[in-house]
């Protein structure tokens, strides 16, 4: 507990004569009733100041607008992927299709993404065979900007791993690299790319071992992928 107010010691009246009025009476209860009444008027006040405060306080609780983070991102782009007899529609001379599977859930879905997967594969003896996979990322809070951020991400771990920029573009991707492969005996190239929330790998495959034609692969590589990317519309 806080020490009350100090007041200042009052001594009485001196006992003096004053012409034509008696002497003054003794103070003692006059300023006795004083003190108790200014305490009183503190007292009140201080409580008085206390409730406002509290008031305020409180008032500010019940009106102060909550904050919330809103979401901000790219939003994403695309919801579905398309089937691999539409991507080798788009591109001549392909070998045949080997199977036409619908796209799949893919592992590696967390609690801010669900990821779909499409795997696509030509082949044909003694012919150059490509593959397509696609990786459809779709943010689960809508506008958070998830998706395309982990599709952008695909693309630019494979530029820090050695892949170089096609600045003439790829389609309609965004962003697209040249990828080399280290397949041993058979030279193989690829692309990288990824268009809104959708990463893309394509990888063409060599005849075989005496086809060493590099400018060739990444002619076949870049046909494929912008067959894949004007798949996805």
């Amino acid at each position: 507990m806080q020490p009350g107010p100090q007041y200042p010691y009052q001594q009485p009246y001196p006992q003096q004569q004053y012409p034509g009025y008696p002497p003054p009476k003794s103070g003692g209860k006059t300023v006795l009733v004083i003190v108790l009444v200014v305490a009183g008027f503190l007292v009140l006040a201080g409580v008085g100041v206390g409730a406002f405060f509290l008031l305020t306080s409180g008032d500010k609780r019940t009106t102060a607008a909550p904050t919330t983070t809103s979401p901000a991102g790219e939003p994403d782009k695309y919801t579905t992927l398309p089937r691999c007899s539409e991507v080798g529609s788009r591109m001549k001379n392909l070998p045949p299709l080997t199977r036409d599977d619908a796209p799949e859930p893919a592992g590696g879905s967390d609690d801010q993404l669900e990821m779909t997967q499409l795997s696509c594969s030509w082949m044909k003896p003694g012919s150059s065979s490509g593959t397509v996979t696609m990786y459809l990322s779709e943010s689960k809070q809508k506008g958070s900007g998830a998706g395309t951020r982990y599709a952008a991400a695909g693309y630019e771990n494979a530029v820090e791993d050695g892949a170089k920029p096609i600045t003439a573009g790829i389609g309609k991707a965004t962003k697209a690299a040249d990828v080399d492969f280290d397949s041993g005996r058979t030279l193989q190239c690829g692309v990288r790319f990824y268009q809104g929330n959708v990463d893309v790998i394509v990888i063409v495959s060599a005849a075989d071992e005496t086809d060493r034609d590099i400018a060739r692969c990444r002619r076949n590589a870049h046909n494929l992928a912008e067959s894949a990317s004007s798949s996805l519309g």
